[in-house]
């Protein structure tokens, strides 16, 4: 499998939110949203949610903030209309 390098990973980070997980920034711990890129391709350009900061961070200190996914254990509750409509074609 082909390794990923860090200008394509801070392509892929664009619009995304992100964590900065370095404690060499004082940003440590604080999420934001990667708006831009700058020119050496690695370096993000962050906005700050809540502390009208932005920043310029190497896509080394930062990453990915994944969803958390939650499957319910039964049957979709779709509504009283669509379940009877549901249950007229089973």
């Amino acid at each position: 499998m082909k390794e990923i390098t860090l200008e394509q990973e801070a392509k892929l980070l664009l619009n995304n939110e992100v964590k900065v997980v370095d404690g060499r920034s004082v940003f440590c711990g604080r999420t934001g949203i990667v708006t831009d890129i700058m020119a050496d391709g690695r370096t993000l350009d962050i906005d700050f949610f809540g502390y009208s900061k932005k920043a310029f961070l190497d896509v080394t200190f930062v990453s990915e903030i994944n969803e958390r996914t939650h499957y319910a254990k039964g049957e979709p509750d779709l509504g009283p209309v669509a379940n009877s409509v549901i249950q007229d074609h089973k």
